[in-house]
């Protein structure tokens, strides 16, 4: 099969690689797209320390062509979006129902759950990212992060719900539960950000405020419908434009989709006393935050969130079930597509903040 590969920091080129096959637990699916996430970004890069040789991508949709030993809950021609929660279903936390959570995730270690790998070139273990290495025509996935969805769903318009649009869904659906009549303001305008205000005016909120330095996605965020208002300020500017929105208290909720220096530090200056901040992004692990204690003795809540704190078979389905019923509409978000080929000219323009959401038809 041909895949994406990285075999150093910044460097990606297309190879041939022998087809995986799946072990015991474990599917095979014939990708059919690929969403394109600021962490492939962030991995290339090296701001996110994986193992190489690696293949990126991890926002994967498709359909199963062959399932491991001791699976029997998937069968050949199965739809499924392959998410990035690898969960065991057996460790403490997922014993608990956080599957998010789970504590034999291997998320960047690159191999499956077992600590093993399933690609392989001239005899050299290859890793994949996040259990999916979804720039490829094959991924083998563990089964508990394999959702099927409804045989009618696109599945080119839909590789996002492996992470960004979960993840932003998610952060305001799931784990800040948003209010109906509240205020939001959004750190981020880009896919996680745009799938975040998506997330928070499906639960009512009435005033969005997006965040962001690159005024087409500030554009983009209000011609989708999403952003009530937008600001292209940053730090204590932003924070008291917010204030100045929001009746000089500041939003309810806080989020934000960027995690670079200063940004958490904005949602949470930018929320009011009582408010909730949640931090959904980082686009280096080195990135740290600081606070006053004062901003907590006003009872104000800061949490965090992976992949949105979703239960990948109950949730997105469900967001299947609304994107088709015309109330999320997630394919909007897309503004690029490309063939496996062009994954490093993808790669590029999404780290250049020329494209919002790109998605790999492969």
């Amino acid at each position: 099969m041909r895949a994406a590969v990285s075999r150093g920091v910044g460097q990606i080129v297309i190879e041939e690689l022998p087809d995986p096959r799946p072990r015991a637990g474990e599917v095979r699916v014939r990708l059919v797209s690929s969403g394109i996430c600021h962490t492939d970004v962030s991995v290339l890069a090296g701001h996110l320390p994986s193992p190489r040789p690696i293949v990126l991508g991890h926002e994967g949709a498709g359909i199963v062509d062959e399932v491991g030993p001791g699976v029997d809950h998937f069968a050949v021609g199965d739809h499924v979006i392959c998410s990035i929660i690898t969960s065991c279903h057996s460790c403490f936390q997922c014993q608990r129902g956080e599957y998010v959570l789970c504590e034999r995730a291997v998320g960047f270690s690159g191999t499956m759950l077992d600590g093993t790998t399933r690609l392989e070139s001239a005899g050299e273990d290859v890793h994949t990212l996040f259990c999916q290495g979804s720039f490829a025509e094959y991924a083998v996935v563990p089964a508990s992060a394999a959702v099927r969805i409804r045989p009618d769903a696109p599945l080119e318009k839909l590789a996002g719900l492996g992470c960004a649009w979960s993840t932003g869904l998610g952060a305001a659906i799931v784990r800040a539960e948003v209010r109906p009549g509240s205020s939001v303001v959004v750190i981020g305008a880009g896919g996680v950000g745009l799938a975040t205000m998506m997330g928070a005016r499906a639960m009512g909120a009435t005033s969005v405020i997006a965040v962001d330095l690159a005024e087409h996605k500030l554009a983009r965020a209000e011609e989708l419908g999403l952003a009530t208002h937008t600001l292209s300020v940053s730090g204590e500017d932003a924070v008291a434009a917010i204030r100045e929105l929001t009746g000089g208290r500041g939003a309810d909720y806080g989020f934000d989709a960027v995690g670079a220096r200063g940004t958490l530090e904005t949602a949470l200056q930018g929320i009011r006393p009582g408010g909730l901040a949640v931090a959904i992004g980082v686009m280096d692990a080195a990135v740290t935050a600081t606070s006053d204690l004062f901003a907590f003795l006003m009872q104000k809540q800061l949490t965090g969130t992976y992949a949105g704190s979703i239960i990948p078979q109950r949730d997105i389905p469900a967001f299947v079930d609304l994107y088709m019923d015309g109330r999320l509409p997630l394919d909007s978000i897309i503004d690029a597509t490309y063939a496996l080929d062009d994954v490093p000219k993808a790669l590029d323009q999404l780290a250049a903040n020329e494209i919002t959401k790109g998605v790999v038809l492969l």
